[in-house]
Formats: C-alpha cells, structure tokens, sequence
C-alpha cells in the first residue's frame, strides 16, 4: 500500500540521519529557476522518496519543494 511504501521511506530516511540535508542546511536549486534557501521540511512519495521544503532567503515565508535529486548545498 502507498501508506506501508511511505513509512518504509520515512524509516530509512531516520536511518540515514535524515538523508542528505539537515534542518537548517543552505540549498540552492541546481538547474533550472533560481531558490535559494533553508531547509525547512521533508516529504517523501512514492515518486518522490525523498524530498525538501526549502524556505527562501530572498522572500520571507516562501517556501517551495523539490527532490534531493534537485538540489545541492551552498558552500
């Protein structure tokens, strides 16, 4: 069922300390339109395993989501 394939990605997400970003990390969009931001959430669907909520630095209280495969960190 989607809930079980959920679940099953949220537990190996825990496990992997929650996948490559972290809370409060610096990302940026790496191809296409800009967003530059925070990591503010994740999400995960059966298409998308493992996903962002990324707040923007540029406008306040903006905030869009994308999968890891999107985005990379700020140096």
């Amino acid at each position: 069922s989607a809930r079980k394939s959920w679940d099953a990605a949220r537990a190996e997400l825990s496990a992997k300390g929650a996948g490559k970003f972290r809370m409060g990390d610096l990302v940026k969009k790496s191809t296409g339109s800009e967003w530059v931001g925070h990591v503010c959430g994740w999400y995960s669907t059966n298409q998308t395993p493992e996903g962002y909520a990324v707040e923007s630095s540029a406008h306040r209280n903006s905030v869009q989501i994308y999968p890891v495969t999107a985005l990379e960190a700020v140096e």
